[in-house]
This record gives structure tokens, C-alpha cells and sequence, in this order.
């Protein structure tokens, strides 16, 4: 399992891209930092497409009652979210039902949350079809 990549007691924040697609993932305090852990989640989620290209998303109710969010495939699972707090969660969930998302990372700019998605083009495209 990899699950050590997300620093301790990350925030998560959600999206609405174009107000259709969910942009979901941790917010970061810098820019730089983001940018680090952006580029580590697409060099993991590289390696575990190039292993299988069939994912399950999973989530699981943390002892805290936050949930964490996990991608299986090819025998590897990989904890992409944690600490999401129940009202984050159903709006995910709810936004989801189309099958579609955007892992990424967030940090806190000079004007507000940020989402490297839009800035820099950096997050993962996961889709579940219907």
C-alpha cells in the first residue's frame, strides 16, 4: 500500500470545474509544495496505469468519522485522499454520479485557493464508466 506521500493533517478541498467536473485534493500551503506533490501523485498514478488500466475507487470511514479515499488496480492500492470530512464527502459523492474527476492538488495564493489543475494543467483525469 501507498499511503505515505500526503503530509499529516492535510485539508482537502472541492471544485467545480466548469460546474460540471469535480477537482478534488489537498490543499497545500505553498505553491511550491503543491507543485511537488502534484507531480508525485502523477508519477504513482503512472506507474499504476502501466501495471493495469482498470482502477476501483474506494472509500473508507476513518476512526475519526472523516473518510479516505483509495484507487485499486493491478494489485496496488494507493491512498490518494484522507481526512475528508462528511459534507466534503457527499458533495464528492454527489458531484461523482457522472463518473468523472480530476485528482489535483490546491494551495493557498496570493488571491485565495488556488487549483494547479486550471494554473498549471497538473491533476489526473479518473473515470469510472457507467
Amino acid at each position: 500500500m501507498i499511503e505515505d506521500f500526503l503530509p499529516e493533517g492535510t485539508e482537502v478541498a472541492l471544485v467545480m470545474l466548469g460546474g460540471k467536473i469535480p477537482a478534488i485534493g489537498p490543499l497545500i500551503d505553498s505553491r511550491r509544495e503543491a507543485l511537488s506533490l502534484a507531480r508525485h501523485y502523477m508519477k504513482i498514478i503512472d506507474d499504476l496505469s502501466g501495471r493495469s488500466q482498470s482502477f476501483q475507487m474506494v472509500t473508507a470511514r476513518q476512526g475519526d468519522g472523516r473518510y479516505s479515499i483509495f484507487l485499486q488496480g493491478g494489485g496496488t492500492v494507493m491512498k490518494v485522499l484522507c481526512n475528508v470530512d462528511e459534507l466534503l464527502f457527499r458533495r464528492f459523492r454527489k458531484a461523482f454520479r457522472r463518473g468523472l474527476f480530476i485528482l489535483t492538488v490546491f494551495f493557498k495564493g496570493e488571491e485565495g485557493m488556488e487549483c494547479l489543475a486550471v494554473t498549471e494543467g497538473l491533476g489526473a483525469i479518473i473515470f469510472t464508466p457507467g
